[in-house]
């Protein structure tokens, strides 16, 4: 069983909706009239949020287990909510050119991507797919901090059901953070253990990358508030046109 099969069960008591998150997205996309892309959607979460604003929203994750997830949460009136197992890095083979308001990657999903190359690739082709004004919605976490304060773990998530415990060390020969990751279900003491390569993708490499790909406007935050970036902000947040 893959480490996403074991943990699609508790997804939603380790990732749980964050309502400054869905403000934000509504202050950058105008609501009802807009074709919303939800890339790295896990097993749905924000998508059942964002079909609650926007006309249509499609859902996508490369993961099997969590598309089915997603899948199986659906109902009669999530009728324009569609998932589907994708990679990110195939939106033009499946995605009409100029069809899209807005595309959204948070969650840390971009630096799953292997090299700067991949990621280039995808705002690429992000903007083919996008609309004249679409937007470009990114969430990840601040690696410029990660190595300038020397972060080794990320904050625990604990509640009454799980407790999820996230390091990080640096593979500097590869230039990658390995992402350790445990987590603790506390009604049988199941413990789930994984660890995945990371691309500690920095603020002035993805400007330029973003630049590059033909976005002409970016904004920078440092929390879903919409505070300025700065070096000490938990998260680098960005909204591109």
């Amino acid at each position: 069983m893959s480490f996403y099969q074991q943990i699609a069960p508790y997804y939603h008591h380790i990732f749980k909706i964050n309502a400054n998150q869905i403000d934000f997205i509504k202050s950058k996309l105008p609501e009802n009239n807009c074709d919303v892309i939800d890339i790295g959607c896990g097993i749905g979460t924000l998508s059942f949020e964002l079909i609650t604003y926007y006309k249509t929203v499609l859902g996508i994750d490369m993961d099997a287990e969590m598309i089915q997830t997603a899948l199986s949460k659906k109902d009669d009136k999530h009728k324009h909510l569609h998932f589907k197992q994708l990679s990110m890095l195939e939106l033009n083979a499946f995605i009409a050119e100029n069809s899209v308001d807005g595309i959204i990657c948070f969650g840390n999903t971009l630096v799953h991507l292997n090299s700067l190359d991949d990621i280039a690739d995808f705002l690429q082709q992000s903007k083919k797919v996008l609309k004249v004004n679409g937007k470009l919605l990114l969430q990840i976490v601040n690696y410029d901090k990660v190595f300038s304060k020397n972060i080794t773990q990320l904050p625990l998530i604990e509640n009454d059901d799980i407790r999820f415990e996230r390091n990080y060390q640096y593979q500097k020969s590869e230039n990658k953070i390995d992402f350790n990751t445990l987590l603790t279900v506390k009604a049988t003491q199941q413990r789930i253990e994984n660890s995945i390569a990371l691309l500690p993708l920095l603020k002035n490499e993805l400007a330029l990358l973003l630049h590059q790909a033909g976005f002409k406007n970016c904004n920078y935050y440092g929390n879903f508030n919409k505070e300025p970036y700065a070096i000490d902000s938990p998260a680098l947040i960005i909204e591109a046109w």
